[in-house]
């Protein structure tokens, strides 16, 4: 029987999941479950901090979980889209080498008892916002042959777009981190 206080680890958990579901999705052209999983894992991103804070079960397995899910996930649907040119090799390569920057970063911090740190920030709240709005647009390009084009010009704006506040984010964490390493 699952208990309610279960629900949000469940959720994070459930989106590291959906990466293998995203895979065979992708490679056998399930469009729909595509858009439906890239919604799943956004809802779902949300709704365990939610739950966590209105349960009053914020854990320390959800706190470091659920930035790796996300990550995981992200990163999955980003490099799968370079298979197809749907998002561009650089912007592709410069947010998922933040992503790793910063976990090493928390890592690093977290041996020191220091890892309060690099709480998750509201921007890099918007920043994961971004990512998975940015994901699931790029997602509807082969829905529709006449709009195609359209779609995967303004993915790629929005692409841009997430890259610069992933850097931003990313910029602002290592001048923490930097700080807070030289205290030691």
């Amino acid at each position: 029987m699952i208990k309610l206080h279960q629900i949000p680890n469940m959720l994070t958990i459930s989106r590291i999941f959906a990466i293998p579901f995203w895979l065979v999705s992708f490679y056998y052209d399930w469009y729909y479950l595509c858009i439906f999983l890239i919604i799943y894992s956004a809802t779902s991103d949300f709704l365990d901090g939610w739950f966590a804070r209105k349960l009053n079960q914020q854990t320390l397995l959800g706190e470091s979980l659920d930035p790796i899910a996300d990550k995981l996930f992200l990163t999955t649907v980003l490099i799968s889209y370079l298979s197809d040119a749907r998002a561009n090799f650089i912007l592709v390569s410069l947010i998922i080498i933040r992503e790793i920057l910063i976990s090493s970063l928390r890592e690093i911090l977290s041996k020191y008892k220091k890892s309060n740190a690099l709480k998750v920030s509201f921007l890099a709240k918007i920043k994961t916002s971004f990512q998975f709005f940015t994901i699931l647009v790029l997602a509807c390009v082969p829905l529709n042959a006449g709009l195609s084009e359209n779609i995967q010009f303004y993915g790629t704006i929005l692409l841009y777009i997430t890259t610069i506040i992933t850097i931003f984010t990313g910029y602002k964490y290592v001048i923490i981190a930097i700080r807070e390493l030289k205290k030691l």
